[in-house]
């Protein structure tokens, strides 16, 4: 019986260790920067921080707009609480993954579709 268990303790540390922790999923971007490159030309950075909130800076001059993110299920979303008026759409979501610095991805909000990659350190 002690073996059964010891087997299966391990099998579950194994399991455990493969799978992020919720909680950690943007440890890669704390500290560093998001760069969204929309079709359009306009770029746009990201603060992501480790008490869930985030911080979007865009490069023309443009809102600064902040708000919100939270892992749930398969993705990790992010919600817009202010200013007002951009805080009325839908969550973006990503896939739930742990994201590092160089990590590439691609999404589509109210203003467009972009790439966006993580890079090292804050712009």
């Amino acid at each position: 019986m002690r073996i059964k268990m010891y087997v299966a303790a391990i099998a579950l540390s194994a399991f455990a260790a493969s799978v992020p922790a919720l909680a950690d999923t943007w440890s890669g971007a704390y500290d560093n920067t998001i760069v969204s490159t929309y079709d359009d030309g306009h770029v746009v950075d990201v603060y992501v921080e480790s008490d869930h909130t985030y911080t979007i800076v865009p490069r023309n001059g443009g809102d600064t707009i902040t708000g919100v993110w939270a892992d749930s299920g398969s993705k990790s979303c992010f919600t817009i609480k202010d200013p007002a008026k951009y805080a009325k759409g839908e969550p973006l979501c990503f896939a739930l993954r742990d994201y590092q610095v160089g990590d590439s991805f691609d999404g589509t909000d109210s203003t467009g579709h972009f790439k966006a990659v993580i890079v090292k350190g804050r712009k």
